[in-house]
């Protein structure tokens, strides 16, 4: 893969797609490293945070922010297995509007790319946190280091094979703790019923939660940084690749319209899975955190979450939940790092600061170790984890519609007639900008 260039697949590499559900499943894996992505900050600190503030009253919010991004999400890919090219390099065939041969939305982008580095530093840093528990004598920076070293250790070889394994396994390592815990709960005095998740669909949305409610939308489900990434792992993971070089023909047609289909089983699938683990972090927060004491941000916030949940469920729970914490965290900046550093070393490709698949490598390892060392001096410079991942969530929100923007373009400027999708397709398209673009007004209101 040529930074700033499209893939050219050689006819040796076409592949025929699977045929049924359960062979598109064995071709899984962008969706996996997404959802190790997704599964994090906002599923454990600001849903949390959410279901302890508004109760099972804004379930709705959660479940929305992960399902209407995902028709987003999959025109993302169903543009990247057509035509070859990663996000920045689709929108940098936009048209007018260039800054240095690089188009405006590209600049927008690299502007969210240096600002959610301070979300991933509250991220980082609850990481942190959750390993001096397991590690009390482990002073903070130290933990930091620690971190920093293990991700830029597993993502700076620039290769998608680790990524994606290492991914699967944290994917299954936090889901299985959260709903381990969420069991739990239904044999204390704090578990709930059918009728209370009922409260959480009724659409309400007090004003004293907005701001978390935003934050919540933005992170949940495919954030803008997710929606960025989608494309740079289904052409790593070989989708654009197996459905050969671009041609008029039927075999071309029949390869493109198979493996996008298998594309959006991947979507779909990894949707499933992000939107279990996101629903268990908010039951958790709105049952057992609902009634106890105000939560502080700062080096402590996720202790306070620990001793609550060792107050209410034991201490096998708590160490249960505190693995599961760090599996989510950790596999955020893991998969984030991972995929960031890809993006970066596309905008240096498409600047021509790089060239040739060498120099690609060896900016994404560059990358790979100063994206969680620049997180890592933020948090200590802060150190308000929550106040870090809402600013990203906001952060996200607002992108989303840079995002939307260009979708709109991938749909009716970049579609080949013969690919076009279903009228079913577009409606979910449309309703998932619509959210988007009434929850980025709502950011602003925030802000």
């Amino acid at each position: 893969m040529i930074p700033g260039e499209p893939v050219i697949a050689h006819p040796s590499e076409v592949r025929e797609p699977p045929r049924g559900f359960l062979g598109a499943l064995g071709y899984m894996g962008p969706g996996l490293i997404l959802s190790a992505a997704i599964v994090g900050s906002g599923e454990l600190i600001a849903t949390t945070t959410l279901g302890a503030k508004a109760g099972f009253a804004l379930l709705w919010v959660v479940l929305l922010g992960c399902a209407v991004k995902v028709a987003v999400q999959v025109e993302y890919g169903r543009f990247c297995i057509h035509h070859g090219l990663t996000s920045f390099q689709g929108w940098n065939r936009s048209g007018t509007g260039r800054v240095r041969g690089v188009h405006w939305t590209i600049w927008v982008g690299v502007v969210y790319l240096v600002l959610n580095m301070a979300g991933q530093g509250g991220v980082i840093g609850g990481a942190a946190q959750v390993a001096r528990f397991g590690w009390p004598a482990l002073p903070l920076p130290a933990a930091l280091l620690l971190i920093t070293l293990l991700i830029g250790l597993l993502i700076a070889h620039g290769r998608y094979g680790p990524v994606e394994l290492v991914s699967t396994f944290l994917n299954l390592l936090f889901v299985g703790g959260v709903l381990y815990c969420v069991a739990a709960i239904q044999w204390t005095p704090y578990a709930f019923s059918w009728s209370d998740l009922g409260t959480g669909l009724s659409l309400s949305l007090p004003r004293e939660t907005l701001g978390l409610a935003v934050a919540a939308f933005g992170i949940t489900g495919v954030a803008a940084g997710e929606i960025l990434l989608y494309p740079y792992w289904c052409l790593e993971k070989g989708y654009a690749r197996w459905t050969g070089p671009r041609e008029q023909s039927e075999a071309w047609y029949a390869r493109a319209a198979g493996w996008t289909r298998v594309m959006q089983i991947d979507a779909l699938a990894s949707m499933a899975i992000y939107t279990l683990a996101t629903c268990g972090f908010f039951v958790l927060g709105a049952t057992v955190l609902r009634s106890e004491s105000q939560l502080k941000d700062g080096n402590e916030f996720t202790l306070q979450l620990s001793n609550m949940f060792g107050v209410v469920l034991g201490d096998r729970t708590r160490a249960v939940f505190m693995l599961c914490a760090f599996a989510v965290l950790f596999s955020t900046v893991f998969a984030n790092a991972a995929g960031f550093s890809r993006v970066w070393a596309d905008f240096f490709g498409l600047c021509g600061w790089i060239h040739g698949e060498r120099q690609r490598r060896r900016a994404i390892g560059v990358v790979a170790w100063l994206f969680p060392l620049i997180c890592s001096a933020i948090y200590l410079a802060i150190q308000r984890p929550l106040l870090l991942v809402t600013f990203m969530g906001v952060c996200n929100a607002l992108f989303l519609v840079v995002v939307a923007y260009q979708t709109i373009l991938f749909r009716y400027r970049h579609t080949d007639p013969r690919l076009r999708p279903g009228r079913f397709y577009d409606l979910a398209l449309w309703l998932s900008l619509t959210a988007i673009g009434f929850m980025a007004v709502r950011g602003l209101l925030t802000l």
